[in-house]
Parts: structure tokens; C-alpha cells; sequence
């Protein structure tokens, strides 16, 4: 227990890190770009105001991102999954966070046309900071593949033994013959990684890895699990370390589960 909450507490505390820092960092860039007219503003005004508007996208982000990855069952997994998501998310946070951004800037909301240029400015705006953010952090936790109803049949099948056959065939039928790669816990769901996609199952991840049994992987987190034959590459990550699969994927290792991993000789 104290282990799962470390981790989870490590997890959060990573997230917040990077999320203060692409903010901060984008406010800056706003701040000496000074776009929508913002030039005729002192600097240090300049400065909060364009804070101030990066914290309330951030904070509007944040609290649709979990509903969008629950509902839909993107958002988190990478990929054009990670960036549908990551759109989608966006255009439900505006509601709130177009009008208080212009309350920031202007003091009021004005006409419905000064409403309307600004809403389209802050969406082109949103956009583009979300394409350089998929670029920087989608494609590093992305697996390359698709959703599997988007996959053609793959023409040759890799056995990975009869467990891992019949889990595939269980819960994700249209990956059946794929490679299982990982498993990954999102809240009542189990994101499926193979080598040729993924897939969403209503299945908890310690049920999984009791069907599937110790022999065929290794949990490195408590929200993560690595097939044997994955062939993962270590990474270090500041103090954590990560497995890199051949499918790009990046799993987080926790510190319980270091010692495990070194002796299967993944890190």
C-alpha cells in the first residue's frame, strides 16, 4: 500500500512538474511574442497576464482530461489516440477557459463578434501549443500503432504462447495473433500493447496478470505490466527509470519493482 501510494505520489508530482514547466515556458514565449495586441502593454503586466491565461488552460485541461480518457478511452495512451484526446479535451475546456482568459486580457467578454475572433484566436493558439505538446510528449509514451479498429490484419502472426494467445483472444479478439507487449491499468479499463496496436478492455490489471500468469511478465508499476519476450530497454528518467519497448512505448518503472527488473535483466 505504501509502495502503490508512493508511486502514485511520484506520478502526480512528475505531472505537475511538467505541466509548470511547458506553462511557464509558454507564458514567456507569449509574453515576448505578444500576440493579440498585447505589445502596447508594460512587460511585467504583459508577464501575468499571459501566466494567468496559460494557468487557467492548464487547470480547465486538467480537470477534462480524466473525463475525456474515462468516456471515450483516449487521451492517455498516445499515438492519434493521444492527440484526438488531447483535441477533444481542449474543445471542452474553452468553455470555461476562453471567457475567463478574456476577462484576463480585456476585463469583459464585449460583443458577441469580439467574443467570437477572440474564441477563434485562442483555439488557433490551443492547437498549435497541442501539436508542439504531442510532438514532445505524445510521441515519447506513444506506442507507433494505431487503435486496433483501425489496424489491417497483420499478415504473419507471432505466437507468444498459449496464455497469451488466449488472453488476446479473450478481451481483445481483433488483436488475436498480435505480440503482447504491456498492459496498462486506466482506472477500470486495461490498455492493451501489442505490435500491432492496442485496445481497451473492462478488465482490472491484477485479473489480467493472474490469467495470464508469473511466467509470462513482470509488473514494473503499479498501473504497468511487460511481457517477457517485450525486449524493453532501460532508461533513466532524473531518479526514476523507464522501459522503452520496441514499439516506442515508455513504462515507468517504480522504485519496489527496481529490484525485480535488474533480476530478469531489464535494467
Amino acid at each position: 500500500m505504501g509502495d502503490a501510494l508512493d508511486d502514485a505520489l511520484a506520478e502526480m508530482r512528475c505531472d505537475l512538474k511538467r505541466r509548470a514547466g511547458f506553462a511557464f515556458a509558454t507564458a514567456i514565449a507569449m509574453t515576448f511574442l505578444a500576440p493579440w495586441g498585447s505589445a502596447h502593454l508594460p512587460l511585467p503586466r504583459r508577464a501575468v497576464e499571459w501566466l494567468a491565461c496559460i494557468a487557467i488552460w492548464e487547470v480547465a485541461v486538467w480537470l477534462v482530461r480524466d473525463g475525456v480518457t474515462r468516456r471515450f478511452g483516449i487521451g492517455r495512451a498516445g499515438g492519434r489516440a493521444f492527440f484526438r484526446g488531447y483535441l477533444l479535451t481542449l474543445g471542452i475546456a474553452s468553455v470555461p477557459a476562453v471567457p475567463l482568459c478574456m476577462l484576463v486580457i480585456h476585463g469583459t467578454v464585449g460583443t458577441f463578434g469580439d467574443f467570437a475572433l477572440f474564441y477563434a484566436d485562442a483555439m488557433g493558439l490551443a492547437f498549435i501549443l497541442a501539436a508542439i505538446r504531442y510532438g514532445i510528449w505524445g510521441q515519447r509514451s506513444a506506442t507507433r500503432g494505431v487503435v486496433s479498429g483501425e489496424l489491417a490484419p497483420a499478415r504473419v502472426s507471432i505466437a507468444d504462447g498459449v496464455p497469451c494467445r488466449d488472453f488476446l483472444g479473450r478481451h481483445a479478439p481483433d488483436l488475436a495473433g498480435a505480440r503482447l507487449l504491456a498492459l496498462a491499468a486506466e482506472d477500470h479499463y486495461l490498455r492493451i500493447h501489442t505490435d500491432r496496436g492496442q485496445a481497451l478492455a473492462l478488465l482490472r490489471l491484477r485479473d489480467a496478470i493472474d490469467s495470464l500468469g508469473e511466467e509470462a511478465g513482470l509488473q514494473v508499476h503499479r498501473s504497468f505490466w511487460v511481457a517477457m519476450h517485450a525486449a524493453p530497454l532501460a532508461a533513466r528518467r532524473g531518479q526514476s527509470w523507464q522501459l522503452e519497448l520496441p514499439s516506442g512505448l515508455s513504462i515507468p518503472v517504480s522504485k519496489a519493482r527496481v529490484a525485480a527488473c535488474r533480476a530478469v535483466g531489464w535494467l
